[in-house]
């Protein structure tokens, strides 16, 4: 017990003296002094133990303990399907127990719990100030120091993340393969082929057909069908040179063909850059494609061989890590840390002493209670009892909702703060 608690407790009138003014007595006096009402609630949660605190918030905002949990029926290490009932010493003289009414909260000392208790907004907003504070004076003088070593992580990785990638694709042959086939009987003939003949397909001859019958109309007025067709007649006689057909074809190709496309190349391309922005303007053709990609994204099979591929393309590639650590732990980088850490040193000082608490003031509370929750176990479930709004209440009204709320655990003051 602190000096100022024993010096608060020290100076409060004797309980017994009827004259004496009892309104300053500490918590501690309050529940020695006082003969605590036994009450009975029912516990719709089931997690209230022995001795879990219950408390009230006074006139002055703080909050102080007017009760606990005696017990518990039935016993928890037995199993039971109906709510347990919790019988609670209730030991606050200004309120009775039955014009009350309970919540209950827990921490079960989850991280997202530790950091809005060690971390609430004014907190936050401190040490976000000191870090831009910090960035502002020192950014530059960072970023000339660990940039070359971030490209240098950058140029040396891309190549073994490539190799690695190529290396266990690979591996993996045979489970794409599958995974492919399985897709392209699925998707392609199921979806894709359907949406070209109904969507697709209409677009093209739309904008496609004109140029396509004008550019056919010119190589037909090219073509000699006598040419062709002595050369076909030709090549199935038992002559001794065949392959006439085939040369032709080449010659018509190279002679005819390839000029009148060269002419007509600019239409060519308008042509195909309207069949592709009316299909890409298409509703039903994006629909069905990013709904065939989401698909193929969420399949299963084909997340796990992703998630197995990057694994061992990122994670267990033990190439990679010996470029990164022979960057990060070459003299440059050792030099731009030493930089860093001279600099950081009194700003990581000062988020510290706001987390943990400082020397001359102690430990900080929260980080307290924090501990207290993680080491010991403690503070894990309380109650908060508020007076009823709708007057008193009778034996049926006690229940202890859990509350959907976040709370802190309530910070009690052992001595009166006039005292310190």
């Amino acid at each position: 017990m602190s000096v100022v608690t024993m010096a608060a407790i020290a100076r409060v009138d004797s309980p017994t003296d009827p004259d004496a003014d009892h309104s300053h007595r500490t918590p501690l006096v309050r529940f020695l002094s006082t003969r605590p009402t036994r009450i009975t609630a029912i516990d719709l949660s089931g997690r209230l133990r022995q001795y879990d605190p219950v408390f009230r918030m006074d006139a002055t905002g703080d909050y102080r303990q007017v009760g606990h949990v005696v017990d518990r029926t039935p016993d928890p290490s037995l199993p039971s399907t109906e709510p347990p009932s919790v019988t609670i010493a209730w030991y606050d003289s200004g309120l009775a127990a039955d014009e009350v009414q309970w919540v209950q909260y827990h921490n079960d000392g989850r991280l997202e719990d530790v950091a809005k208790l060690m971390l609430p907004e004014q907190k936050r907003e401190r040490i976000r100030q000191q870090l831009a504070e910090a960035i502002r004076l020192y950014g530059d003088e960072f970023s000339q120091a660990f940039q070359p070593l971030v490209q240098q992580s950058i140029q040396q990785s891309l190549p073994v993340i490539e190799s690695e990638l190529k290396r266990s694709i690979a591996r993996h042959r045979g489970d794409i393969d599958a995974l492919a086939k399985r897709w392209n009987d699925e998707v392609v003939r199921e979806r894709l082929i359907p949406l070209a003949r109904e969507e697709i397909m209409p677009i093209v001859k739309e904008h496609g057909r004109p140029t396509a019958e004008k550019i056919g109309q010119q190589i037909w007025e090219r073509a000699s069908l006598w040419r062709f067709g002595w050369r076909a007649v030709y090549d199935r006689t038992p002559l001794p040179e065949q392959n006439l057909l085939n040369e032709e074809w080449q010659r018509f190709v190279q002679k005819d063909v390839g000029p009148v496309l060269e002419r007509n190349m600019d239409e060519i391309v308008a042509t195909v850059q309207k069949i592709l922005v009316e299909t890409a303007a298409n509703p039903v053709v994006r629909g069905e494609l990013a709904d065939v990609a989401s698909d193929i994204a969420q399949d299963p099979e084909a997340q796990q061989l992703v998630k197995v591929i990057l694994q061992e393309t990122l994670v267990e590639n033990q190439r990679l890590r010996q470029v990164w650590s022979d960057v990060w732990q070459s003299e440059e980088a050792r030099r731009a840390i030493d930089l860093a850490s001279r600099r950081m040193e009194p700003v990581l000082r000062n988020i510290g002493d706001e987390l943990f608490g400082t020397q001359d003031e102690g430990i900080d509370p929260a980080f307290a209670l924090v501990l207290r929750n993680q080491i010991f176990g403690k503070d894990r479930r309380w109650i908060i009892a508020s007076p009823r709004q709708d007057g008193r209440g009778d034996s049926a009204d006690r229940v202890i909702p859990v509350s959907d709320q976040w709370m802190a655990y309530p910070i009690v003051y052992l001595a009166e703060k006039d005292a310190q």
